[in-house]
């Protein structure tokens, strides 16, 4: 009886032994797995995504994603990143089974000398690996942004809603054409881009022959992408509201269907206020992004999204391609929207935005003609026909000449291999901007530095809206002669300010506390 419980007592021990030694071998597969993960991780990014601001993470996690595209990611994913760390983290448990097998053989000074090199290597890799994924896609600038806040809302902020607006007396229409990806870089040497051939001619020739605020310097044309405006629903809201997108870390449950920058006050609520009719037409899900939070929650606009076309029985509802339908769809679908519009007698601001030059390589519709030799720089081209096209079109209707037309690229392209060369060679890559038949002109003709935010002011005062501020929000007029914060701090600085945390953004525009 004795000698069982004896034997018992060993059995349990050694079962306790391989069950801990099971959990040692467990913890530094992990560790090395997730390690050597983060590592390909923080290679893949950048290649993917391009440089983006750590914001633009955080914004992604949080809000809905759902598209055609994300499968892409997934796939692109499994097969960069998965591949390497599963291969090294199988070798390593094919070793730590041969050792088990020879473990009773191993003296248990070696192999507790073993085991604790393999504890530190598997953690000095993990830890290499968050550091160089932090590194990769900016959080260490985010950590320093969060530990030395801005101040830039309490030195220049100006709360649109703290400002007196007075409309004509006929009030104009607003045509707001957001275009996926559209840089200046597109065009030739010649017209300021950074090409051998214009990319875009029908985009230059409109430029040309309309304001850019550039004072004839066409190396001047287009607008700096700031920091929170880098991609869509971003670019949206800055262009809109005259700030970025900025969203915490912990803030998981912020964007939703009541609640998407509730201090924010933007275009589309300063003229609802004053009588007009919104809309939004894009050819994707409006909630990716958040982007139908914002525009309902911010001005009200009436949503044509893809959802809303099958339901009104322009497409099949099984019909999908790249981001939803494509952009020869969606003008077609506009013109079919601006003509209610203007036989319902109100003002109205219509805004809409293109998909088939999103990354990576872009959406040759049928109408793409092979002119370059690469796909994204015929898709680019196609884009910049059906943009000349819908204009000519717009100029033939009779609201035409009651109507001011903004173009904008919403953000730099982030397909990074089309543009290797160009960022090599140091040129400035801007986003597309010229305004169509405003109905002021600038009280002078001096080139300016323009960036994302300074459209909102603008783009108001385009329409004859007057009001006792040069600047609304972070955003200066630029029909004024108010200096622009990127010409007050230049373009860098302001950049570097934007990504550092502010308290008063939190407060005042993130959660609007004391809004009206």
């Amino acid at each position: 009886m004795i000698r069982k419980g004896k034997d018992m007592k060993e059995k349990m021990k050694k079962y306790s032994k391989h069950i801990l030694k099971f959990i040692l071998y467990f913890f530094i597969v992990l560790l090395v797995f997730l390690g050597l993960l983060l590592i390909q991780v923080a290679e893949w990014v950048p290649e993917t995504f391009g440089d983006i601001p750590f914001e633009q993470v955080i914004f992604h996690m949080l809000a809905p994603v759902e598209s055609t595209d994300t499968a892409n990611y997934v796939q692109s994913f499994i097969q960069e990143c998965l591949p390497f760390p599963t291969i090294l983290t199988l070798i390593l448990v094919l070793l730590f089974t041969i050792q088990a097998q020879f473990s009773e053989k191993i003296r248990l000074k070696k192999t507790v000398i073993v085991n604790t090199v393999l504890v530190i290597c598997s953690v000095i890799s993990f830890g290499l690996g968050i550091q160089y994924c932090a590194i990769s896609v900016n959080a260490d600038d985010y950590i320093d942004g969060m530990l030395h806040p801005s101040t830039i809302y309490e030195d220049y902020y100006v709360n649109p809603q703290s400002v007196n607006y007075t409309f004509p007396e006929q009030k104009r229409n607003l045509i707001y054409i957001f275009l996926e990806s559209m840089e200046t870089t597109y065009e030739d040497i010649a017209n300021g881009g950074a090409m051998e051939n214009n990319l875009i001619p029908e985009l230059t020739n409109l430029a040309n022959n309309n304001l850019t605020f550039s004072g004839g310097n066409v190396a001047n044309d287009g607008f700096n992408v700031l920091s929170g405006n880098g991609w869509t629903v971003a670019a949206m809201v800055g262009q809109t509201s005259g700030i970025p997108l900025n969203i915490p870390v912990d803030g998981n449950s912020y964007i939703s269907e009541g609640n998407f920058l509730n201090g924010a006050y933007s275009i589309g609520e300063i003229l609802e206020d004053n009588g007009y009719v919104n809309e939004l037409l894009l050819g994707s899900d409006a909630e990716f992004g958040g982007r139908k939070y914002y525009f309902e929650q911010h001005g009200n606009y009436n949503i044509v999204d893809i959802n809303e076309v099958k339901n009104r029985g322009w497409l099949e509802q099984d019909y999908y391609t790249w981001w939803g339908y494509e952009d020869v769809k969606l003008f077609e679908y506009a013109k079919n929207e601006l003509t209610s519009l203007a036989a319902n007698g109100q003002p109205f601001n219509f805004t809409m935005l293109t998909a088939d030059t999103h990354f990576t390589g872009g959406y040759p519709c049928q109408e793409c003609i092979d002119l370059w030799g690469d796909q994204y720089s015929n898709v680019i081209s196609c884009s910049s026909r059906h943009v000349g096209e819908f204009i000519s079109w717009i100029q033939q209707q009779p609201f035409y000449a009651n109507t001011t037309i903004v173009i904008a690229g919403d953000h730099k392209s982030m397909d990074t291999t089309w543009f290797d060369s160009i960022e090599e060679s140091g040129y400035q890559r801007k986003g597309y901007f010229t305004i169509i038949n405003p109905a002021i002109a600038p009280v002078s003709n001096e080139s300016r530095i323009i960036s994302t935010v300074d459209l909102f002011p603008t783009t108001l005062a385009s329409l004859g809206v007057t009001f006792d501020s040069n600047r609304l929000a972070l955003g200066t007029n630029l029909f004024t002669d108010e200096r622009t914060l990127a010409e007050i701090m230049g373009v860098e600085e302001l950049d570097a300010q934007l990504q550092k945390h502010s308290n008063y953004y939190d407060k005042n525009v993130l959660y609007g506390i004391g809004k009206k």
